[in-house]
């Protein structure tokens, strides 16, 4: 809609400005006092037109940066909420039943924000966890694997968090990721 208003304001402009200069320049008997009037209003007309493309640029430039802030801001919240809830499930020194459903639920909630390299270290770490959750009582070792991939999965989100490849994210490769996190629990 904004786009159609702009084309027409743009055609009307363009359109009265080449009538009125071809008016003052083709008429013989044109006053020297029109001819500037004319190139003034003229003059006015475009300037007028140039500051309304820059405001629109700006707006639309200011809209998508308050855009990216907001989901940077939901991807910030979503994480800190991961890895608070990945904290309480190692944290009990046991996993039981529903720490296998807490981390096939976090996998959906990072899976429409999350980059391919979040997913595929979460993939990893969820597969870790599937395979030492099926014995109930957690060994230091298996502690440290957990944690270990952990931290591959704080890197991801690093980088994730400080830089923005949302054109570079493949969407296939992010769904098989998802579907291959929640395949481990089975």
């Amino acid at each position: 809609m904004r786009n159609i208003a702009f084309t027409i304001i743009l055609i009307s402009s363009i359109l009265l400005s080449y009538f009125l200069f071809r008016e003052i320049l083709f008429k013989s008997e044109s006053n020297p006092m029109t001819f500037e009037l004319t190139a003034g209003l003229i003059g006015v007309i475009v300037t007028t037109l140039i500051t309304f493309l820059l405001l629109n640029k700006q707006t639309n430039a200011e809209l998508k940066k308050e855009e990216n802030i907001m989901f940077l801001d939901l991807k910030a919240k979503i994480y800190t909420e991961l890895m608070a809830q990945i904290q309480d499930i190692l944290t009990k020194g046991q996993v039981k039943e529903i720490d296998r459903i807490e981390i096939k639920i976090l996998n959906q909630k990072i899976a429409f924000i999350a980059s391919e390299d979040v997913l595929e270290a979460f993939n990893e770490f969820s597969a870790l966890f599937s395979q030492i959750a099926r014995s109930a009582d957690v060994t230091d070792e298996e502690e440290h694997l957990l944690f270990e991939s952990l931290s591959k999965v704080s890197v991801a989100i690093r980088e994730d968090l400080l830089h923005h490849k949302f054109d570079k994210i493949d969407k296939n490769r992010v769904r098989e990721l998802v579907v291959s996190s929640n395949r481990n629990f089975e």
